[in-house]
């Protein structure tokens, strides 16, 4: 009995040992290798040739990106796209306002976590030019509660505010 039960443990242990990781792997796998490229260059691991292809798309004639930037709660800067039609992006007064969920910036609480963008200012868009003679857009904005107060880490409002009274 003492050595059939030696037996099994003995074959129980050299199994599981078949199903652990092994010690060390020269393979890693795709998402390692793009954290890994990330983390090391600041640049992603997507296939250049593919990027192209996409980047190589024509535009719709009567349509822009908008990048939506704004500062978060750390102070690095966020962004959002969206397809607007070219004439809104002629002037600041123009573009509609948007929103995010404040709560995956630091911005707002999971409860009531709605923030809105207001544009502020209108830039051509460097990283994104067309060649047909309409610029897509960055859309610098502040940010705000949907009451119309500017949040807390809206400095940038809150300075203005301050200036005016």
């Amino acid at each position: 009995m003492k050595l059939s039960y030696a037996a099994f443990a003995f074959a129980a242990i050299g199994s599981a040992s078949a199903f652990a990781p092994p010690a060390f792997s020269t393979v890693r796998t795709s998402a390692l290798n793009a954290g890994l490229m990330i983390r090391e260059t600041g640049k992603s691991s997507l296939d250049p040739t593919v990027i192209q292809r996409y980047n190589d798309l024509p535009f719709p004639e009567e349509s822009v990106l908008a990048e939506y930037v704004w500062v978060d709660a750390d102070g690095n800067t966020r962004s959002k796209t969206r397809t607007l039609p070219a004439k809104k992006a002629e002037a600041v007064e123009n573009l509609p306002k948007w929103n995010f969920d404040g709560s995956s910036t630091d911005q707002a609480p999971g409860d009531d976590s709605e923030v809105i963008l207001r544009p502020c200012r209108i830039f051509r868009d460097p990283f994104r030019p067309r060649s047909d003679g309409v610029s897509n857009v960055l859309v610098m904005c502040d940010t705000y509660t949907p009451n119309g107060d500017a949040l807390k880490t809206n400095f940038r409002a809150i300075g203005k505010f301050s200036t005016i009274q």
